[in-house]
C-alpha cells in the first residue's frame, strides 16, 4: 500500500482527538527544551547569535560569518541542539497531521477530506527536509574551518525549500480551519 494512503488510514480515517493532543504535549515538550534551554545557552555562549538553523536568510556566507563566532561552548550546546532536532520534525508532523484528521471529525465544507488527502504528505516532507537541514548544518559545523560550499550551499536551499513546503502546510492547516468555522457558524444560524 502506498505511503500516503497508509497515512491517511492512520491521521484522516481515524482521527483521534487525544492522539492530537498527545502529539501537541510531546510537540511542546520539545520546542520548550529548545526556547527555554538550548537556545538561551547557546546565545549566552555566542555573544547573542542564534544557532544557525534560526538564521535568514541562510546562505553559505551567513553560515561561515556565524561559524566565525562560535566558540567551544557553544558548538557543544548546538550538538544537544542537534539531538533535540531529531524529535522535534517527525513529532510536529505527527501533530500536524493528527490536527488534520481531528478537524475532519467536525462538520467541514465539502472537499475538505479530500484536500487534507491530497496534501498529507507536507507534514512529513518538512520532517524529511529538517532532517536534512539538520545534517548540513552539523556537518558544516563540525569541519569548520574547513569550508564545505557545496554542502552549504545544499543546506541553504533545503531550508529554503523547507520553509515554502511549511507554508503550504500552514495554508492547508488554515483552510480547514476556516472551513470548520464557517460550517459550524452556518449550523447555528
Amino acid at each position: 500500500m502506498p505511503l500516503n494512503r497508509q497515512l491517511q488510514r492512520i491521521f484522516i480515517d481515524a482521527p483521534s482527538g487525544r492522539r492530537t493532543f498527545v502529539f501537541f504535549v510531546l510537540t511542546a515538550i520539545v520546542w520548550l527544551i529548545f526556547g527555554q534551554s538550548l537556545i538561551p545557552a547557546f546565545q549566552a555562549a555566542t555573544n547573542g547569535l542564534y544557532p544557525i538553523d534560526m538564521s535568514f536568510p541562510t546562505t553559505p556566507r551567513v553560515m561561515y560569518a556565524e561559524l566565525a563566532q562560535y566558540s567551544a561552548e557553544s558548538i557543544r550546546i548546538y550538538r544537544w541542539f542537534f539531538v533535540a532536532d531529531i524529535f522535534y520534525p517527525p513529532l510536529a508532523a505527527l501533530m500536524w497531521a493528527s490536527l488534520w484528521g481531528w478537524l475532519l471529525t467536525f462538520p467541514v465544507a465539502e472537499g475538505s477530506s479530500a484536500m487534507a488527502r491530497k496534501w498529507l504528505w507536507l507534514p512529513f516532507g518538512v520532517c524529511i527536509l529538517d532532517w536534512i537541514e539538520n545534517l548540513g548544518f552539523i556537518t558544516v559545523i563540525e569541519s569548520y574551518p574547513q569550508n564545505l560550499p557545496v554542502i552549504a550551499w545544499l543546506t541553504s536551499i533545503v531550508k529554503h525549500t523547507k520553509l515554502v513546503v511549511w507554508v503550504g502546510q500552514v495554508a492547508v492547516t488554515v483552510t480547514l480551519l476556516w472551513r470548520v468555522a464557517v460550517a459550524r457558524l452556518r449550523q447555528r444560524s
